[in-house]
């Protein structure tokens, strides 16, 4: 048997599998030099255990085990003080903890079968049958029964304390939290072997990870390949057989057998080796997932730099983040990793960084050139103001903060974004979260997208803002000659002349409007007619001064109050 093992660096993938991989076992249990990682078979040693270790402690928090155990903590304090604040709302909530939580988890079947696992001798198909919600009929009132309704809670909370205990016990978390991270995290990178098998004859889901994934690893090393006739497409160390191929990858693999148009010539050589074959079953552990959205950054200068940047990136996420887990949390994670002030200086002068997205099933790749991390780092202060802010279009949510970062990643302007935003304004449509104070910044992070991309060089972010003072100043005219009706079919005009890139019209509506006003147009305006990208940024400049709120007077009212 080999004393050490080498995985050496290359694709995304075979990366996040090595980032997985030091997670679970902690670099400081390797030997890491450059692009190659060298760990010896001690380390395998229990590393199943030690796989799904990693997932509990990492996302303990957003298990539904959390959400029944934590449950604890409110009965304790009511009980701690007599049940003195328990009122209707505190029933509504234990029956929909009961309802809700207890028993649409528990009565899961992938929970049922690891029951016998945790303590064989509950018996909590029957716990789960006798606990019951508290119901009040409509011609009752809570302080008329709330004797009665108390009694049946100190029962029901009773009843909770031993599945609580159940689940909470040492074999509780092991089992539970592993089956609940089977179907929330690890099926994100890989299915169809060993516990996501569906005809798996392994109920302990700990002892089909070792079978699939572990035994095959120390039976390789003690084999004699010294006659073998292939070779691992990843690692090229010689295998027997072409059996383990990459099939069971999530959006990358191909069933070989029955997809032969895939490879070379139709015959097949993508096969792997045990060792990277368990490298790839800890992909999942190297992508951060939150709300079934995966991220990883492939920073490949070194395993050290691949680690460092994603282990930030996760610990921002799922840990060091006072405003709890939201959708938002990977893009802002991701910033602040990869403009961190101690690698700027090494990031600016290396290679474009690879961003790899798990979203809808299928994985989607961004670059982030050097002049992007330049753009981004930036514009840390303008991006760290959007972060609450966003706006709804019909039942979705749309947070600003994440759709620039969107926006910038793929290599397009913000151009439509910020119609949208300014458009939204002035139709005063429900559901806006921002100001344009928010939308200018977006404008500058535009700006500054377009002076790096070399498509706009001409217009400087002073002269942008002086076209903003000169909306403003254009709307106080209007103001001033109490025509302020005008103004909405004016920014409608304007706006659709900037949609369709209809310059003539543009300018058309301005000299119109400003000769109404008897005053000159700016000269600035001149610089529309350079390129697209210049007229639409001096356009939006100037409908943010026009759409923006307006100047408060002494008595602290605004100029526009009756």
């Amino acid at each position: 048997m080999q004393a050490e093992i080498e995985v050496r660096a290359n694709d995304w993938l075979i990366n996040s599998g090595i980032t997985g991989f030091l997670n679970i076992v902690g670099k400081e249990n390797v030997r890491i030099d450059g692009q190659s990682m060298y760990f010896s078979t001690d380390i395998l040693e229990g590393f199943e255990t030690k796989y799904f270790n990693y997932f509990i402690k990492e996302y303990k928090e957003t298990l539904a085990w959390h959400k029944i155990v934590s449950y604890k903590e409110k009965m304790e304090y009511y009980r701690a003080e007599e049940f003195a604040s328990f009122d209707e709302k505190a029933l509504d909530d234990l029956n929909k903890y009961t309802k809700d939580v207890v028993k649409f988890y528990l009565k899961k079947p992938n929970y049922i079968k690891v029951f016998p696992l945790i303590d064989p001798e509950a018996n909590i198909t029957e716990w789960l049958g006798n606990l019951t919600t508290i119901t009040i009929s409509k011609k009752q009132k809570f302080e008329e029964v709330k004797v009665e309704i108390l009694e049946s809670v100190k029962s029901t909370y009773n009843q909770i304390d031993a599945i609580i205990d159940f689940c909470a016990s040492e074999k509780g978390l092991k089992y539970l939290g592993a089956k609940n991270l089977i179907y929330s995290v690890i099926n994100k990178g890989w299915s169809g072997v060993s516990f996501l098998f569906k005809q798996t004859k392994f109920i302990d889901p700990y002892e089909d990870y070792k079978t699939t994934f572990l035994d095959p690893v120390f039976e390789y090393l003690d084999t004699d390949l010294s006659k073998a006739k292939y070779n691992c497409f990843i690692c090229n160390q010689p295998i027997k057989t072409l059996k383990l191929d990459l099939s069971f990858m999530n959006d990358v693999g191909f069933d070989t057998a029955r997809k032969t148009s895939h490879v070379w010539d139709f015959n097949n050589d993508v096969a792997t080796c045990p060792v990277c074959r368990l490298i790839y079953s800890c992909v999942p552990a190297g992508f951060t997932y939150v709300y079934g959205e995966g991220m990883f950054v492939n920073d490949s200068f070194s395993i050290d730099k691949l680690l460092d940047v994603n282990v930030h990136m996760r610990e921002s996420i799922l840990h060091f983040n006072n405003e709890g887990i939201n959708s938002n949390n990977p893009y802002r994670a991701l910033v602040e990793s990869i403009t961190m002030e101690k690698e700027d200086k090494r990031r600016y002068e290396l290679a474009d960084i690879q961003l790899v997205r798990y979203e809808n099933e299928h994985y989607r790749f961004n670059i982030l050139s050097k002049k992007m991390l330049y753009i981004l780092n930036d514009s840390k202060t303008i991006l760290k103001s959007l972060i609450r802010c966003g706006y709804k279009e019909g039942n979705l949510n749309i947070n600003l903060y994440k759709e620039v970062i969107q926006h910038l990643m793929n290599n397009e302007n913000l151009f439509t974004l910020i119609h949208k935003l300014i458009f939204y304004k002035q139709t005063n449509a429900n559901g806006l979260y921002y100001n344009m104070g928010h939308v200018a910044g977006i404008l500058e992070i535009n700006t500054k997208f377009l002076k790096e991309i070399d498509v706009m060089t001409n217009i400087s972010q002073k002269q942008l803002w002086f076209v903003q003072s000169c909306g403003t100043e254009f709307k106080e005219g209007y103001y001033g000659k109490k025509s302020e009706n005008k103004i909405a079919g004016i920014t409608y005009k304007l706006l659709n002349a900037l949609k369709v890139n209809d310059k003539d019209g543009f300018m058309d509506t301005l000299l119109n409007s400003y000769s109404y006003l008897a005053k000159p147009i700016p000269s600035v305006f001149m610089n529309v007619f350079s390129n697209d990208e210049a007229f639409k940024s001096v356009g939006y400049a100037f409908m943010l001064g026009v759409g923006g709120e307006r100047t408060k007077k002494e008595d602290g009212g605004n100029t526009d109050e009756k």
